[in-house]
């Protein structure tokens, strides 16, 4: 399986084979291409695909968080096509575009162990956006077989943590912002939007811990509303871990500092034991392509 996480300015590329009789998934690659200008992205993708032999392979694009909108909505008792039409419906005040031009998903949560209704969620992108992921792909030489969203990338990654019953927890640090996911038993249970990312802590990443600690305490107080929030509206006991995946550098106070203020265990992100990448990869440039490899490990029955 191969998962592209198409930005404005360039491509995450990922690809995932699993082997007979392995439990473990194995990396084959993980490339970020960049697109010079617009014009040239069809081009760009085309070369990246072809030089890693990846034509024709089955495909999930993986959207960046600009390009949909994730809504809770009411849909009680409808059918799935009602229930688009309802969501379609109730979201027209939250996009910037016609209701007509959206295309829709829904999914649940089911509060855990408890026999409350599912709260229910709408995926809404703008039809034409979806229309030139689809067309870019295809151009490519790749399959198109699912359009996903980073949530769902992230939670495939949970999935791989099979120790961990009481469920897990990644906050993955980007440039500008931070994609922090709640998971349990293969359910998604919550996702926030930092608004900080990695940008915000670069300056201070040479022991300036005290330079830090309005930052570091705005990221701890988004963290443990989370998981009270998972807690008082889907019953969730704490997550036995909370994995930190930083990008462009590690920054070992952050992790320290999180450790200090949060209840549950805190730990630097790592694949080691549960996906096989390229010899001699650093855990710091795969971080980089999370969100494609989350995509890469999509299985069918998703």
């Amino acid at each position: 399986m191969v998962a592209v996480n198409l930005e404005n300015d360039g491509a995450g590329i990922a690809s995932i084979h699993r082997s007979d009789g392995s439990p473990t998934p194995v990396l084959d690659v993980a490339v970020w291409a960049p697109f010079p200008s617009a014009e040239e992205r069809r081009g760009v993708l085309e070369k990246t695909i072809r030089s890693h032999n990846l034509q024709k392979s089955s495909c999930v694009s993986v959207l960046s968080p600009e390009f949909y909108q994730l809504v809770q909505v009411e849909t009680t008792g409808l059918s799935p096509e009602e229930g688009r039409d309802a969501a379609r419906w109730q979201i027209r005040e939250r996009i910037d575009y016609l209701p007509e031009e959206a295309i829709i998903d829904l999914f649940g949560v089911a509060p855990f162990g408890s026999e409350k209704k599912p709260i229910s969620y709408a995926v809404s992108a703008r039809e034409n956006i979806l229309r030139d992921h689809v067309d870019l792909l295809q151009q490519a030489g790749l399959e198109l077989e699912a359009i996903d969203i980073p949530e769902f990338s992230l939670r495939n990654i949970c999935d791989l943590f099979t120790e961990d019953p009481r469920g897990l927890a990644i906050l993955l640090l980007l440039k500008k912002k931070g994609i922090l996911v709640v998971v349990r038993d293969g359910s998604l249970y919550l996702v926030r939007i930092l608004s900080m990312g990695m940008n915000d802590l670069l300056p201070f990443a040479d022991g300036q811990e005290e330079a830090m600690t309005d930052r570091l305490d705005s990221i701890v107080l988004e963290i443990q509303r989370s998981f009270d929030y998972c807690e008082s509206t889907f019953h969730l006991p704490m997550v036995s871990r909370l994995l930190v995946a930083q990008t462009q550098r590690e920054i070992p106070a952050l992790i320290s500092y999180l450790s200090k203020y949060l209840a549950t265990s805190v730990e630097t992100f790592s694949f080691d034991g549960v996906l096989k990448v390229p010899e001699g990869t650093r855990q710091i440039e795969l971080n980089s392509h999370l969100l494609a490899i989350g995509g890469a490990l999509r299985k069918e029955s998703d």
